[in-house]
């Protein structure tokens, strides 16, 4: 704690930005405080929105979903095949011995546990590679919100605020910019 009071001591523009900050969130007003406080300059953007709406996120989107198709049909079709495989023992139980019977149960139990195994398997694989997507387009993200910063001289960049007001809500301009890279 000592470390923050000593940088908030020997720096009174962030000491005055934070305090305005502070005032605005308190008040009510912090789109029309925080857009220019002092000088600075400040953007908020909505994370989830970018990632549900850029053109990035759903071409990420599809990417996984093609290269996840064809194995969840494989599986889907699988499950249907024991689930028939299961009826049939029941529509042949009466007429089997009970060492047949005994036998086809066990097949029909191997053949649900390798079936669950395999839906199990996709749905680390799909989320793994969910996530490998998802921290491409973060980094991407970072480097078009670190550029566009930059270009249109912001201070500070937040991401997610409880309430944002229009003039500090720049999530549809960095939609455009990760787009157009």
């Amino acid at each position: 704690m000592t470390g923050v009071r000593r940088v908030l001591r020997n720096s009174p523009a962030l000491l005055r930005l934070l305090a305005a900050l502070a005032f605005a969130l308190g008040t009510g007003l912090a789109g029309v405080a925080a857009a220019q406080t002092d000088g600075y300059k400040i953007g908020v953007i909505h994370v989830e929105r970018i990632m549900q709406e850029s053109a990035a996120a759903k071409t990420a989107h599809d990417r996984i979903e093609k290269a996840f198709e064809g194995r969840n049909a494989d599986i889907t079709r699988m499950e249907q095949d024991q689930r028939t495989a299961a009826m049939q023992l029941e529509k042949d139980s009466a007429t089997l011995s009970p060492d047949e019977r005994a036998a086809r149960e066990r097949a029909v139990e191997l053949r649900g546990r390798e079936v669950q195994r395999l839906r199990q398997q996709f749905g680390e694989d799909l989320h793994a590679r969910q996530f490998e997507e998802l921290d491409k387009l973060k980094a991407r993200l970072d480097q078009v919100l670190t550029r566009y910063a930059k270009a249109n001289d912001f201070d500070l960049i937040l991401q997610d605020a409880l309430w944002v007001g229009l003039s500090v809500d720049i999530t549809d301009d960095v939609i455009k910019a990760l787009d157009a890279n």
